[in-house]
């Protein structure tokens, strides 16, 4: 009863804390189990873990420093800081790891929550000479706080994985430790000084002050920066947006003029993207080559149409015509700035190239290729060879599967075939939905 009425104030801003938790958590638990949470947050809340480990640390100090350390001497502060800062930072990590198991969120989040309310009780701990004053001086800090963050709250409920949440989580550990180093100096100008004592206090009250309103203008300008960068997010998505639809539009004529349908531009562009996710590592690349791959046939537009449009076989003149698409497609789109263009330009020149070096315009062989070109050079394979064309009728899919699987390492990239093997239903799949006939050969 005694440690209940000496230690009550601290025990309100543990239930704060529980009740921001288990507000946070409202959707995720049952009414009984909330319970259950809650008494759980509330021994885990950061001025009860304190209080407990005070508590201990006072006997653990008594028993294994204090008789070999002269209380007087500069070595006695020195080891009680090192071993308080220590013992701290031990005593939070079980209570760290137990509220980010019940908050079902990344620790990097749980713990800058966590670490923020014990700051909290710690800043009016050492500003606070009584009980009264810690409660003022709390609930003070908390309101400036909010008003710090008033314009903030509904951005980070709704960004709450896209903010960089590790720098405001560094920061505030080096506070708790500051905070702590500060605490420990007190007790050893209380305990060892009589003159001044009251000026330094002073000092070190000025310092946790003025840290502590670095750490809330710093959490403010993270999450400023945040809101930016989600802003030219946004701008650039939109823009991309607009710029495959053109992309799209351009293409779709390119390959309306070789009697090919603007479903043949959809199909490569899938088929491009399930490869190239098990072949790419970034996401953002997989994305490029999926736009770019729409313009790998925009050299057609160069080519008259009658060879394009001719149903029978060509003859060597004008297949040799055909095959200047792939230059006519370089330089269409040489002259073009910007990273999905640039790329474009790689596969109108390249997809024709062959793994051999036997392909078109180059003699490209192997991995002077580029693997953009790779990629897209097995997609529009294998949607050629099962789309009906003016000159041949589609073929069945197994057939086709079948050929590109032959050309591994002919002409096809063997990790480009392999890919298409082990993804072959998903490809599949593609070509059923955006088939330009009802009536499928199988």
């Amino acid at each position: 009863m005694e440690l209940v009425l000496y230690h009550w104030p601290r025990f309100i801003p543990a239930i704060l804390f529980v009740l921001f938790s288990l507000m946070t958590v409202r959707d995720k638990y049952t009414r009984l189990q909330k319970i259950g949470l809650g008494i759980v947050l509330f021994f885990i809340s950061g001025p009860i873990v304190s209080i407990i480990a005070e508590l201990l640390y006072s006997w653990f100090f008594a028993v294994l420093i204090r008789p070999v350390i002269d209380e007087t001497s500069a070595s006695f502060f020195g080891a009680y800081t090192l071993f308080v800062l220590f013992y701290d930072a031990i005593a939070y990590i079980i209570p760290l790891i137990l509220y980010s198991k019940i908050m079902q969120l990344p620790v990097v989040i749980s713990s800058t929550w966590f670490i923020q309310y014990v700051l909290q009780d710690r800043f009016a701990l050492i500003i606070s000479p009584t009980k009264i004053s810690y409660l003022i001086v709390y609930a003070v800090a908390v309101i400036l706080l909010m008003m710090v963050h008033k314009n903030d709250v509904e951005y980070v409920s709704t960004h709450l994985y896209s903010l960089n949440w590790k720098p405001v989580l560094f920061y505030n550990i080096a506070l708790f430790f500051l905070i702590d180093s500060c605490y420990c100096a007190m007790y050893f100008f209380q305990y060892v000084l009589s003159e001044e004592k009251d000026v330094l206090v002073l000092w070190l009250d000025g310092i946790v002050i003025l840290a502590c309103a670095f750490s809330a203008g710093f959490s403010k300008l993270n999450v400023y920066l945040s809101r930016e960068q989600s802003n030219k997010i946004e701008y650039m998505k939109k823009f991309q947006e607009n710029q495959t639809e053109i992309i799209r539009n351009f293409a779709t004529i390119s390959e309306a003029k070789s009697g090919e349908t603007g479903e043949h531009v959809r199909r490569v562009s899938e088929y491009t993207g399930i490869l190239a996710s098990e072949l790419l590592d970034n996401d953002v690349d997989i994305d490029i080559i999926k736009i770019a791959s729409m313009l790998h046939d925009v050299g057609k537009l160069m080519i008259p149409n009658e060879i394009i449009e001719k149903p029978g076989k060509l003859t060597d003149e004008e297949y040799n015509i055909i095959k200047g698409h792939s230059s006519y497609g370089n330089e269409l789109l040489s002259h073009s700035n910007g990273v999905i263009l640039d790329v474009a330009r790689e596969i109108a020149h390249q997809h024709h190239e062959r793994w051999d070096g036997k392909g078109y315009p180059q003699g490209l062989k192997g991995e002077e290729i580029s693997v953009y070109a790779q990629i897209v050079s097995v997609a529009d394979v294998y949607d050629a060879l099962t789309s009906k064309r003016s000159y041949k009728e589609p073929w069945p899919a197994e057939r086709a599967r079948t050929e590109i699987i032959i050309q591994r390492g002919q002409q096809f990239s063997p990790k480009v075939v392999d890919a298409f093997d082990k993804y072959y239903d998903q490809i599949e799949e593609i070509r059923l939905k955006y088939r330009d006939e009802p009536v499928e050969i199988k």
